[in-house]
């Protein structure tokens, strides 16, 4: 029976060991066994089969009932599984302090459903909610600062609903949920904002003075009949748009700027299993090799996974384990291998990485069932610990830096160098050799992928006498795929945030890019970074706050080496159209609101509305004898003067009004551009013999001009027609 030996001797050795309640048979020889002391998978068992051989009707009916509730319960199942998957999607993309707050709660969740479960065993589930509450409280559960920084206290009915929206969405249904931002008053006027765009990109230095904004909407407010807002209001509108619309704002109102700074760039665990993914076993293991890292020795942790029915394996090498690893490889493993069956259970060991709060939460997304074997106890996960001793004996022995296994097989290793090679300069040398032939993490990924899929998955293991290829492939199991890979982004690891700067983001030193990010939507958006280690050459963007957009970006190194830039080229220009349709729109707003007469406008206004002001002006007679004595003089002079005198004054002034008249004569006829002297020149070669050095220029510029070219010629033909008609 499943968790038994298969032998008597094995099951008493087993009974001794866990001291399991037994008493004398009555009959016969041998114990009686309590079925409580039983293994748990041995009590399902036996459970199951004794209802099943059942042929009471009450049973009968209750099992058809059951039927009915676990064909419901898969439904409801695969729901709430999707409804969490999209929240968790979407709390990926929230800030920092929202996600740290909604991590609090579920930590206390979690310390709630594991306090009160004896109590709910016993059937009373109520006194241990009230124990719990006060423990909390008092600091007596989860005294850490950084959770008590979020949660201080709770209270019940807080604690109920923390519990039912945490069962029914997930971790993003502990996230405060707040309503956006009220409207804008000016946008309640009647095409004020349309105004205010119009006046901030045909006066951009105005953006950032909202009173003199203000004042100049006044202008316009009577015409159209604006109320208008304070000047905090037009302050706030102003910041919005510039928000909103940086980019567009720039390339309307600073080419140039637009240019420099944001066109976009690119170039650069075990009842009775009977088919697949029913028991995953996960495990950790040091690597039997140094690797080169980054020029130094070092000795990576191979994460894997097994399947206890074919006996595949999945498995990824990092760093350490940790909780970042075993997503990855959790990742990997639900897109190779689908979602496991309904009861499935995943055994790990019991630490601190399988453990972690990450992982607790991804398993709870995927309604999995957690087994934590019990510590230093490697035969109740066995199939993943029997694989990695088959892989060290199969490939690693083989690799360049192989130490042993133990500390004995390190010695042997060590004493092929002779003493001088262990100390000094030959350790050094004996260091440098060893680098050399050391593989790089990466190197070591694809050999164990190639041993995987060309070796392992092609052995037949003792037990079953079939390869993991055949078991699989005679299963006849159909996977239950997951079809947007997006919805395990929460696997990937979150390097952190970045803004895309020219259509690109640079994170972690790597440079990514889309075509999307060519867009004017995404520039200048802050975004967060999740990529897969295994696959450095491509991340996926989320916006802040936004978790139903993201952007699958690949390094820009890869750009023109295997990734064509045509689709890149074709989103800028669709931008620079989008662009330039917003510059347009934005000078007809201009010219509709007479942006540039609006400050003649505004003085005719206050001229309408001042005009009338006066004051009676009181004057007084003087007695300065200077002035007096040159009023006398001025007008002695004016009677000397003689006809003659005034008569020649009259024909200077007529000689200066005709010299002006002259140069402006001259001046209309300045040719002010080349069209226009090439214009001139066509014409005059009708009347007269045009010069060498004018004939050269005219050639000159009729090769360089071809639509001008064609101008010219219609000209000269119109000339010609005109000229027989006369004849």
């Amino acid at each position: 029976m499943p968790g038994m030996y298969t032998t008597v001797q094995g099951n008493r050795k087993l009974a001794n060991r866990e001291d399991w309640v037994k008493k004398k048979c009555e009959q016969g020889k041998g114990f009686e066994y309590h079925l409580a002391s039983l293994p748990i998978e041995t009590q399902a068992y036996l459970r199951a089969t004794s209802i099943e051989q059942s042929t009471d009707a009450s049973v009968v009916a209750a099992k058809s009932a059951l039927k009915q509730e676990a064909a419901q319960h898969s439904q409801s199942r695969q729901q709430r599984i999707s409804g969490k998957a999209e929240g968790l999607t979407q709390f990926m993309c929230l800030n920092e302090s929202k996600q740290n707050k909604a991590k609090a709660r579920e930590s206390a969740i979690n310390a709630f459903n594991e306090f009160v479960a004896p109590y709910e065993a016993a059937g009373n589930k109520s006194a241990g909610v009230m124990l719990f509450i006060t423990a909390f409280n008092s600091s007596e559960i989860l005294p850490s600062s950084g959770l008590r920084q979020h949660v201080k206290q709770i209270a019940r009915p807080t604690l109920y609903r923390w519990v039912k929206a945490y069962d029914d969405q997930g971790i993003i249904g502990l996230v405060d949920q707040y309503k956006g931002s009220a409207k804008s008053k000016i946008d309640d006027q009647p095409r004020l904002d349309e105004f205010l765009m119009a006046l901030v990109t045909k006066k951009p230095h105005l953006l950032k003075q909202a009173a003199k904004v203000r004042d100049m909407a006044v202008v316009r407010a009577a015409e159209y009949g604006w109320q208008l807002p304070s000047i905090s209001s037009f302050k706030r509108w102003l910041n919005q748009y510039a928000d909103k619309h940086e980019l567009e704002h720039a390339f309307t109102t600073n080419p140039t700027l637009y240019t420099d700074k944001y066109r976009p760039l690119f170039a650069r665990m075990y009842p009775h299993i009977d088919g697949p993914n029913q028991v995953w076993e996960f495990d950790s293991t040091p690597t039997d090799v140094e690797l080169n890292v980054n020029g130094k020795l070092k000795r990576h942790a191979v994460v894997a996974v097994i399947d206890a029915y074919t006996r595949r394996v999945q498995l990824i090498v990092a760093p350490t384990s940790n909780s970042e690893a075993i997503c990855l490889l959790l990742r990997k493993t639900l897109l190779e291998w689908g979602l496991p069956e309904e009861g499935a259970i995943m055994r790990t060991d019991n630490g601190s990485d399988y453990v972690s709060q990450r992982t607790t939460t991804i398993f709870n997304l995927l309604d999995l069932k957690l087994s934590k074997a019990n510590a230093f106890s490697g035969w109740e996960k066995p199939f993943i610990e029997r694989f990695f001793g088959t892989m060290s004996r199969v490939l690693m022995e083989k690799m360049p830096g192989y130490i042993g296994h133990c500390v004995s097989d390190r010695q042997q290793i060590e004493a092929m160098y002779n003493f001088a090679k262990r100390i000094g300069e030959g350790k050094k040398k004996a260091e440098a050799e060893r680098l050399s032939l050391a593989l790089t993490p990466e190197q070591l990924q694809q050999a164990l992928n190639d041993y995987l899929e060309f070796d392992y998955n092609h052995v037949p293991h003792n037990k079953t006498d079939k390869t993991p290829f055949e078991l699989y492939a005679g299963a006849g199991y159909q996977k239950r795929a997951i079809d947007n890979a997006h919805i395990l982004d929460t696997l990937l690891n979150f390097i952190g945030t970045a803004k895309v700067v020219r259509g690109s983001v640079k994170s972690d030193g790597v440079q990514y890019t889309a075509p999307e990010l060519m867009e004017a939507a995404w520039q200048r958006q802050t975004v967060r970074v999740f990529i897969d280690p295994c696959d450095i050459g491509r991340a996926t963007l989320y916006p802040i706050d936004q978790w139903d957009t993201y952007v699958d970006a690949v390094n820009m190194d890869l750009v023109n080496r295997g990734i064509a830039p045509a689709e890149f080229r074709e989103r800028r220009k669709q931008t620079q159209k989008e662009l330039a349709a917003f510059r347009k729109s934005a000078k007809r707003l201009q010219e509709e609101f007479g942006i540039d007469s609006l400050y003649a406008d505004e003085l005719a206004q206050k001229k309408l509305q001042r005009a009338s002001l006066s004051y009676i002006e009181r004057t007084t007679g003087h007695d300065n004898n200077a002035i007096a004595g040159l009023s006398h003089a001025t007008s002695n002079k004016q009677h000397q003067l003689s006809e003659t005198e005034l008569a020649a004054i009259e024909r200077q002034r007529e000689a200066i009004a005709k010299r002006k008249a002259n140069m402006a004569e001259q001046e209309s006829r300045i040719v002010r551009s080349d069209h226009e002297k090439a214009m001139m020149l066509t014409q005059d070669s009708l009347t007269r013999k045009l010069t060498q050095t004018e004939q050269d220029w005219l050639k000159k510029y009729r090769l360089n001009n071809l639509l001008q070219r064609n101008r010219l010629d219609k000209v000269l033909k119109k000339a010609e027609q005109h000229h027989r008609q006369v004849k």
